[in-house]
């Protein structure tokens, strides 16, 4: 069955350390880890810089219970209305915090977001919620408001360290797969 496991899903990076990013964001992300405690948080940046990735990586090492709603799907109100408030009112399975992760948020409604606000307030003692983003502009203030904001924008010197990273970690997959490059 591993054998039909996508490559995108079977070499996610599990945990922070081993997500791709530069120091800054690498050091702000481990303190959360080390905390235990994940905040309400706005991810944004370009398609393909690992903001996904790092929400899933800080549940995982967390130990969270957390779901992933795709804004760009599941945009609207009633989306807001039937699961995000029933999976935030309810205890977590294991004891801990709870985590809702809106994966491109910046697709949401003006309705949807501005319901969120109140669910963001509502929920605060039982639940987190992390908002990736292309484009953090889309987003509402209340929202930015609510939220530690960010930003996976690189600087230009880190743009060839990190893909020299991308890169060895690509000729690794490979490798691994058996696969002439």
């Amino acid at each position: 069955m591993n054998q039909h496991i996508l490559w995108v899903e079977k070499y996610r990076p599990q945990t922070i350390e081993d997500c791709i990013l530069n120091d800054g964001l690498k050091k702000t992300f481990q303190e959360f880890v080390n905390r235990k405690e994940i905040p309400n948080l706005l991810l944004c940046g370009t398609a393909g810089v690992g903001k996904t990735t790092v929400a899933r990586a800080l549940c995982n090492e967390v130990g969270c219970d957390f779901m992933i709603i795709n804004g760009s799907d599941e945009r609207g109100i009633d989306t807001l209305r039937t699961k995000i408030k029933n999976y935030a009112s309810t205890i977590s399975l294991t004891g801990g915090r709870k985590v809702i992760i809106l994966d491109e948020a910046d697709y949401l409604t003006p309705e949807a977001q501005a319901g969120l606000r109140g669910a963001i307030e509502e929920f605060s003692d039982n639940c987190s919620f992390i908002f990736t983003c292309n484009f953090k502009a889309r987003l509402i203030d209340a929202l930015h408001s609510r939220c530690s904001v960010v930003d996976f924008t690189l600087k230009a010197d880190e743009k060839l360290v990190m893909a020299s990273q991308m890169f060895r970690r690509l000729t690794n997959i490979l490798n691994e797969e058996g696969i002439g490059y």
